[in-house]
C-alpha cells in the first residue's frame, strides 16, 4: 500500500521462526489447568491456516502488503503450535470440552453474505487487519501472562519467544488497520463499526463457547491487573479510525462475568 511500505519492512525485517528444543521439554510437568490453557493456545495457532484461506477467499492474497505477510504470519503461527503440542505430549491433562457456542441472529445473518461478495467491499480488508490487531493483542497478553506463571526455565523462555512474535504481528495488523482506516469515508467507516461489532469475539471464545472460555479465564480476570491489560485492547481499537469509543472487550466481560455471577 502506497504511504504503508515501513510498517511491512518493520515485519520483514524480525519475521522468521522461533527456536525451540522438544527434547528439553520431556524434563518439564505442567499442571492440569495450565496444560489444558496451552492446549487451547495450540488450537488457537493451527486455526490461523483457516483465517489465511478464510483471507484467501476475500481476495486478500492479491492486496500487496497482506499478501506478504499472510503467508509468513500462517507459518509462524503454525510453529507456535508445533511447539506447544511437542510441549504437551509429555503431559497428562483432559483437553477442555467446548460448550455449544451461542450465536446470536445478527452473526447468523452476517456469516450468510457470501465471502465473494464481502471481498469486494472496501471495508474487508480494513475489517480483518482491525480483527488480527484485536486478536494478536490478547494472544500477546495471554502469553506474556502465561509466561510470568510458568514455573520451569523451558516453558517460560518458549512463552516468551511466542509473546514477542505475537507482538510483532500485532504491531503489523495495527499499522495496517489505521493506514485503511484513515483512507475510509465516513459512510464506509460506520459500516465497518458496525459489521465488527456483530461478528468480533475475544479469541478463544468461537472454540470453546462462552461458557467453557469463562470457565478456564474467568479466575484470571478476577486479577484487576490483568483485566486491566486485556480491557486495555479496546484502547488499541479507539486508535484506529472510525472505531472509538467501540468498547467491544470492556461489553463482553461485562455481559459475560454478570452472567457467570447469575
Amino acid at each position: 500500500m502506497d504511504g504503508g511500505v515501513d510498517y511491512l519492512d518493520r515485519f520483514r525485517c524480525q519475521q522468521g521462526l522461533i527456536s525451540w528444543n522438544a527434547a528439553e521439554f520431556g524434563r518439564c510437568r505442567l499442571n492440569t489447568g495450565f496444560a489444558r490453557i496451552l492446549h487451547v493456545a495450540a488450537l488457537l495457532e493451527e486455526d490461523t491456516a483457516i483465517t489465511v484461506r478464510q483471507g484467501d477467499s476475500l481476495g486478500l492474497d492479491r492486496v500487496p502488503d497482506l499478501a506478504v505477510f499472510l503467508p509468513q504470519w500462517d507459518v509462524e503461527e503454525a510453529e507456535h503450535g508445533r511447539a506447544l503440542r511437542a510441549l504437551l505430549a509429555y503431559q497428562e491433562y483432559e483437553p477442555p470440552q467446548p460448550s455449544p457456542p451461542s450465536v446470536s441472529r445478527r452473526r447468523r445473518l452476517v456469516a450468510r453474505v457470501p465471502a465473494q461478495a464481502v471481498g469486494r467491499l472496501p471495508q474487508a480488508p480494513f475489517l480483518f487487519c482491525v480483527l488480527g490487531a484485536a486478536a494478536e493483542y490478547v494472544a500477546t497478553i495471554l502469553y506474556a501472562e502465561l509466561a510470568k506463571r510458568s514455573d520451569a526455565p523451558q516453558v517460560t523462555q518458549l512463552l516468551r519467544s511466542i509473546a514477542r512474535q505475537e507482538a510483532r504481528h500485532f504491531a503489523f495488523f495495527l499499522a495496517a488497520a489505521r493506514v485503511r482506516g484513515h483512507r475510509m469515508s465516513a459512510v464506509n467507516g460506520r459500516l465497518s463499526r458496525s459489521v465488527l461489532r456483530a461478528i468480533w469475539e475475544p479469541i478463544g471464545v468461537p472454540t470453546l463457547g462462552t461458557t467453557t472460555w469463562h470457565t478456564m479465564f474467568g479466575g484470571w480476570l478476577e486479577d484487576e491487573h490483568f483485566r486491566h491489560r486485556i480491557v486495555m485492547m479496546d484502547r488499541i481499537v479507539d486508535s484506529i479510525p472510525h472505531l472509538e469509543g467501540a468498547r467491544l472487550m470492556a461489553a463482553f466481560l461485562d455481559s459475560t462475568c454478570t452472567v457467570a455471577r447469575g
